[in-house]
């Protein structure tokens, strides 16, 4: 197995965007589906990823989330212990029910956190980054109890996502409310396919600064044309001014110009950023698992080699 080490906000070696934690490494959640012959497929017992995540985000979750939070991993933990289908069911049956719920509460409250965001010029950039901070907090644990409920169908009936309506739509739920805010936040118009405003979103400070990062940030706007250059973009659209210079040759000058924004505007938008390439991971290994010719490998040899991974 190749080890990808990920780290939030920098890119790996394959260019993808790292978004756990820093220094956790694990690879991206649908690379757990891997291939076993030209037409089957293992889902590695990945056990050890949702182990290391609960360390991490029970630690920074609201105290009435954190509670259903700890009721659900304990379950889950203590469910996957057994090995006989008769008892595995009803526990899976707890399981399930303590997941939807918790998942129902958290669209509620990340429904209701997202009404504080405002536009930038009518905000305080502190009070905004507050509410997207939140927002992380309650969709990390949220990815959490998928992951929870995931593992524990994979190794009940694997072949039952072929006909899963529920974790797909709470995905959808998931990257629908992420992207809405991202596009605020950078200021994209879903509606025109564009910038709203040229020269006052942020992707252009990017572009101009950190433009090997600009990718991981213009990939995930929908529709959105990435092999064009908006550097140029900002050049063609810049003045320009005629002169001479000291030779008395005459010289063209172009002035650029994009707004610098507030550091906690990139804050926010790196945060969301991670989160929709965390989002879109999880949903591309439910969309896997759909597509069927995957088996469930609860091998010790996997779960000692993610364990490894992560100690990394």
């Amino acid at each position: 197995m190749s080890k990808t080490k990920l780290f939030v906000g920098l890119r790996r070696e394959n260019g993808q965007i790292g978004y756990l934690s820093e220094s956790l490494a694990i690879p991206e959640f649908f690379e757990l589906v891997r291939p076993k012959s030209e037409i089957r497929y293992d889902l590695v017992d990945f056990s050890p990823v949702i182990e290391a995540l609960h360390s991490k985000h029970d630690k920074i979750a609201e105290q009435s989330i954190r509670e259903k939070y700890s009721s659900v991993f304990n379950y889950w933990q203590e469910s996957k212990t057994y090995s006989k289908i008769e008892i595995k069911l009803p526990k899976f049956e707890s399981l399930s029910q303590l997941s939807n719920e918790l998942i129902t509460s958290l669209q509620f409250r990340i429904d209701e956190t997202k009404e504080k965001y405002s536009y930038r010029r009518t905000a305080n950039p502190e009070e905004n980054i507050t509410t997207i901070k939140n927002i992380e907090n309650d969709c990390n644990v949220y990815i959490d109890v998928l992951l929870c409920f995931i593992h524990a169908k994979a190794s009940l009936e694997i072949e039952s996502f072929k006909k899963d309506v529920v974790l797909g739509r709470y995905c959808d739920y998931l990257d629908k409310v992420i992207t809405d805010l991202y596009n605020r936040v950078v200021g994209f118009s879903t509606l025109q396919d564009r910038f709203e405003l040229d020269d006052s979103s942020l992707i252009y400070y990017i572009a101009f600064n950190e433009n090997e990062e600009l990718n991981h940030y213009t990939k995930i706007l929908p529709h959105f044309d990435t092999s064009q250059d908006l550097r140029l973009k900002r050049m063609i659209a810049s003045r320009s001014e005629s002169s001479y210079n000291h030779q008395n040759e005459s010289i063209t000058r172009i002035e650029v110009e994009y707004r610098s924004p507030h550091y906690q505007e990139l804050e926010a938008a790196k945060i969301l950023r991670n989160l929709l390439h965390k989002t879109k991971s999880i949903s591309k290994l439910i969309t896997r698992l759909r597509e069927g010719n995957v088996d469930w490998n609860p091998s010790e040899d996997g779960v000692e080699e993610l364990k490894q991974l992560l100690s990394e």
